[in-house]
This record gives C-alpha cells, structure tokens and sequence, in this order.
C-alpha cells in the first residue's frame, strides 16, 4: 500500500495528514502510528484510544494518544482516511496518562480532547486539543499564547477542580475553581475563574474571589464530568 504525507510544523508539535489506499486499520495502536522504517519491528508504544466527533461532521473520529520518549503524541483518524497529530511533553509516566478525555468546552456540539500532562500525589495537571481545519490538533492557549493547563485534585487542605456550563451571556462555559482550607475553622477562601473558549484560545470572562465557605458550598463545586459532550 502506497503513502502519502504532508506533515506541517506548528508551533504545538507536528501535524501530519496521510492519505491511505485500502481499508482504514482498526487496532488503535496501528491507526495512531504511521509506519516508517525505523519501528517495523519494534513493539508498539503504549497508547489508548477513544471515539469523538472533533471536526463536527456528525461521525466519529478515531483519537489515539500514545507515548513517544518524553512526549505524548495525540492523534486522529478521520473517515477519509485522513490522519492529524500533535505532540507535548509530559511530566510524569504511566498507564494513567494514556486515557484521553473527551470534552465539549465550549458548549458547541464539538469534541476537544483533554490529556493529562502530570500526575502528582493528589492533584493532576491536565492540558486540551481542539481540531482546526488546515492545522490539525492544536493545543488550547490562553490569551498570551501560553499552553492552557488546568488540574482537578488538591488533597486535604486544599481543592482544584474545573467544570463545564452554560453558556453565560458573554460566551464564557469554562470554569476553574482553587480554594485552600483555613487551618482556624476549616473554611475554604480562593476564587472561581470562568473563559470562553475562542478558537484555539481560553479568554478569561470573569473571576470571583470568596471566603469562609462549607466544603458543600455552590462556589467551591466544579465537576469534571460536566465537560462530557451531551
């Protein structure tokens, strides 16, 4: 079978499309890693692969993430054959880390993809992909042109988490809340921060800072799970 590669260097890793005769591979870990001469043979890398609709066309897409050394690569295969990827490093390793996370951020019908880039004792570090035509998967910047992370945990004395809503009249649909624990009554101060999802870009819309609230709170609640596409 013949290949034919574009590969495009962004400034968030490498995007690469590849138009494949015959039928589309069904192992993830086959669809997500183009051969090339110096892997045939080797055993393939550790990944994981989900099903999300990233482009809005109504069907799903095939999205792999895969080690590759001290990155991860996150790809898609498209219907037509058509294959994107983008890589980013990682701080930690394990199994945990391959599960890519399928998200609607800004309320849009459209999947973005969430990975996670560092798994500490209690807190972890997530970053997210959304796809733009002629670019690929690109990685979701704020507003100075940062990469966007964001994390959910924080341990006993301390919370982080962010959730989905909305929208809110001015566009915003992301939220991210961080609170720490007083060490005199067990309140919780820190502040909620909400974006609007442009682009490829997390405009910040607002923020609120709070104190001497419950743990059950409405302020301190933020569920990862209300990102999920409806």
């Amino acid at each position: 079978m013949n290949t034919v590669r574009k590969t495009m260097k962004t400034a968030v890793g490498v995007t690469t499309t590849a138009l494949l005769g015959g039928a589309m591979v069904s192992a993830p870990a086959a669809a997500a890693t183009p051969a090339t001469a110096d892997t045939e043979g080797d055993a393939p890398p550790p990944s994981a692969s989900v099903q999300a609709d990233i482009n809005g066309d109504g069907g799903p897409e095939l999205v792999t993430l895969r080690e590759s050394g001290a990155e991860h690569v996150v790809s898609a295969r498209f219907a037509d054959h058509s294959y994107v990827e983008s890589a980013f490093p990682v701080d930690s390793s394990g199994r945990f880390l391959l599960e890519p996370r399928v998200a609607d951020l800004n309320r849009d019908g459209t999947a973005e993809i969430i990975a996670a880039t560092e798994a500490g004792a209690n807190t972890v570090t997530f970053t997210a992909f959304t796809y733009v035509p002629e670019q690929g998967l690109v990685r979701i910047s704020d507003a100075e042109g940062a990469a966007f992370d964001f994390h959910d945990g924080g341990g006993a004395t301390a919370r982080v988490s962010y959730g989905c809503y909305g929208p809110d009249d001015d566009g915003a649909t992301f939220r991210i809340v961080k609170a720490q624990r007083s060490d005199v009554d067990g309140s919780y101060h820190g502040v909620r921060t909400t974006y609007a999802l442009q682009g490829d870009t997390f405009v910040r819309s607002g923020q609120d800072a709070f104190t001497g609230l419950s743990e059950e709170a409405p302020e301190l609640q933020a569920d990862p799970a209300s990102c999920d596409p409806s």
